[in-house]
């Protein structure tokens, strides 16, 4: 005599993401995508890849950013989306499918700041922007590593008739800059994009003041320690974790302005309540949740069914029916949400009829003598979380009366407030056609 029906609007989840291009052609881009509450890291990145258009040659690669460095990296597909927390920050990488053998380079930036003290001018490092990533051929030199760079760079760069802050020999440093990637030919340019980044034999190599500008070291995941100064025409020795070389790149400060480095370090939540605020409610009507109720639903690797014919476990679906109604029906909102990371109370508003509950079109087995009609004559409520609680009830009595119980006290309340989001179970009985 009852139902026991999900709220479908809670089984998914909105989560933004910050998408990074990997040749320097399109600033950070940020993307809501909709995703199972429940569901795994690959609903997160088949979503992902429709959102931003992914190519057929292209594949993303997940991290999240903390203190301006990546802590991890989600690459298991079959991880939960609950490890995700709605304040990370969590940026995909565009890269191209390409052979294993490619060098993943993941750029981290440090800004060289001056600090006056009584007497003496010193400089301290501060971390800068989200790292840039980017694949390149395993044998590579300097000058591979710093162009490379300067091509992540291009999406931040200010055109230069923003840029009026000239250094001591009267050029801006966007110029030098300029200058240095001039020194690259087309053919380089290509070599890089097709993951064969090398220096061609006439390639003027970068001059020493130019070269001061942005200096290159060998470092850890961290960016914590800088092992070996990258020299331009010297070749660079991968070591540490295989297959990824971590390059620390310190700036001065008149680089720095030539950059937006607010695109660089800006980086949005997966899901910003703003302070104190709660989300925005979510609606769904009854029938919704009945629907989703008898939904075919297909069984994962870990429910495996025992197929008597063939004597083997199979992959399967399950699917329920409602095959006759009874005279009283008891519908139970599924509320309260259990998982092995996370316990809620679900506050959907439900929106579900008084009068008119018609489940002629859900019932498998049709009966012509009996009504598939329904009128609700109580609801209970529940206020509060998981860890407590109280109960109210409202109740039919008659024509257009309706009394709120809430304990010892008893009062009427019209017909419009008996819909809220504290609607737990609802009873509904037949109507009898006449």
């Amino acid at each position: 005599m009852y139902l026991s029906l999900p709220l479908p609007s809670t089984t998914m989840r909105a989560m933004t993401l910050t998408v990074l291009s990997t040749d320097g052609n399109a600033k950070p881009s940020p993307y809501t995508i909709t995703v199972p509450k429940y569901g795994k890291f690959e609903d997160l990145i088949r979503a992902l890849s429709v959102a931003c258009s992914l190519g057929v040659d292209e594949t993303l690669l997940v991290a999240e950013i903390y203190n301006n460095r990546i802590i991890r990296y989600l690459e298991e597909p079959a991880d939960s989306l609950s490890l995700i927390r709605d304040d990370d920050q969590l940026v995909a990488y565009r890269l191209r499918k390409d052979s294993n053998k490619d060098l993943l380079v993941v750029f981290m930036h440090q800004q060289i700041e001056e600090q006056c003290i009584p007497e003496k001018l010193t400089s301290g490092l501060k971390a800068l922007g989200i790292p840039l990533v980017a694949k390149i051929c395993n044998s590579v030199n300097g000058f591979d590593i710093h162009n490379l760079y300067l091509k992540l760079l291009n999406s931040f760069r200010i055109p230069a008739g923003d840029c009026n802050d000239n250094d001591a020999s009267g050029n801006t440093a966007a110029e030098e800059l300029r200058q240095m990637e001039n020194t690259r030919s087309e053919d380089a340019i290509t070599s890089l994009t097709d993951g064969e980044a090398t220096t061609p034999p006439d390639m003027k190599v970068v001059d020493s003041t130019s070269d001061a500008e942005l200096q290159f070291y060998l470092s850890d995941e961290k960016g914590m320690i800088k092992h070996l100064k990258i020299v331009m025409n010297e070749p660079v020795e991968v070591t540490g974790e295989p297959g990824r070389l971590y390059v620390l790149v310190s700036w001065p400060e008149k680089v720095i302005e030539q950059y937006d480095t607010r695109l660089l370090s800006t980086l949005p939540e997966i899901f910003k309540s703003g302070f104190l605020a709660k989300r925005p409610q979510e609606s769904v009507s009854l029938y919704k949740c009945l629907e989703a109720f008898l939904m075919e639903e297909p069984l994962g690797p870990e429910d495996m069914w025992y197929c008597p014919g063939c004597k083997n476990h199979r992959q399967a679906s399950k699917k329920l029916d409602l095959w006759r109604l009874p005279e009283i029906l008891v519908i139970h909102l599924k509320r309260f949400s259990y998982s092995r990371f996370l316990k809620n109370k679900l506050e959907t508003y439900v929106d579900f009829p008084i009068d008119n509950l018609d489940l002629s079109t859900y019932v498998a087995h049709k009966n012509g003598k009996l009504s598939n009609q329904y009128m609700l004559y109580a609801v209970s409520n529940h206020y509060g979380s998981m860890g407590g609680g109280h109960y109210t009830a409202f109740v039919h009595h008659g024509g257009d009366r309706w009394y709120d119980f809430d304990d010892s006290h008893v009062s009427p309340i019209s017909q419009d407030k008996i819909k809220t989001s504290a609607a737990y179970v609802l009873f509904y009985r037949r109507v009898v056609e006449e």
